[in-house]
């Protein structure tokens, strides 16, 4: 009986023992379980952060795209404006030459007309009709002085319409280097828009049509609408994009001249 009791309980004990080392052994798993359940939720929290900041840079970047988009399309505005008035005002002042011009033509032969009356009436010993009244003389003066005063608002207003041409035709003539790289910042899809990180100091130029590639793959093409000194605004040609394929924040661009 007292040999039964020893080997019941050397079997409890062993029995214990084991049942020990098995729930040691579960309780290290799910400790690790739990440790790396802790770090996968630490990391997508540290990447909702990380893309919760890109997305906020992104916003911001494309706000202020948007504000120099406004502002160069404002000052376009006005430059148009200041080009159209100042050929209304060379075609005004032209007209008005040509109407004074002809004024002092029209006096300058009645003048002649006096005189050659004049002539005639001391040839035959009449009395000579008197000429120009001060009168006449002082108007046609005032109208000698009034085209030249015109011909100088004229001349004047040529050289600024002259200036603006030119400021325009530099800003059309401009080339942009071959193979410039760079980026798209944001996508605007809803306005189908971009923003580039390539600007002014980078060379770029207005209406220039660049390639979109994501890696090695074309995806379509973008044409400058506005530039600022570090980022242009671009539409999206919409045409070049291949169907089910949408242009994507981080999308390479490259501007490759064609052969003139």
């Amino acid at each position: 009986m007292g040999k039964v009791l020893l080997y019941a309980s050397i079997a409890v004990t062993l029995a214990t023992t084991a049942l020990g080392f098995i729930n040691k052994g579960k309780l290290t798993d799910t400790k690790d379980k739990l440790a790396t359940a802790e770090q996968a939720a630490k990391e997508k929290a540290t990447a909702g952060e990380k893309a919760q900041q890109e997305i906020k840079a992104a916003k911001e970047s494309l706000q202020t795209a948007n504000d120099e988009k406004d502002k160069a399309e404002a000052q376009t505005t006005t430059l148009k404006a200041d080009l159209e008035k100042n050929k209304t005002q060379v075609a005004d002042l032209t007209t008005q030459i040509a109407a004074k011009t002809a004024s002092v033509t029209e006096m300058e032969a009645k003048v002649k007309e006096a005189e050659a009356k004049l002539a005639a009436a001391n040839s035959g010993g009449v009395a000579a009709p008197a000429g120009p009244s001060p009168e006449q003389q002082a108007k046609m003066q005032e109208q000698e002085t009034l085209i030249t005063k015109l011909q100088a608002d004229l001349d004047s207003s040529r050289t600024q319409l002259e200036a603006l041409r030119k400021k325009d035709s530099d800003r059309t003539a401009l080339k942009m280097r071959n193979g410039l790289e760079g980026r798209i910042l944001a996508v605007n899809q809803a306005w189908n828009f971009v923003v580039l990180n390539l600007g002014d100091k980078n060379g770029v130029v207005g209406n220039a049509e660049m390639l979109i590639k994501r890696g090695n793959q074309l995806v379509g093409k973008v044409r400058v609408t506005s530039v600022e000194p570090s980022t242009s605004i671009a539409d999206i040609v919409a045409s070049s994009v291949p169907r089910g394929v949408s242009i994507q924040p981080g999308d390479n661009v490259i501007y490759q001249a064609t052969a003139e």
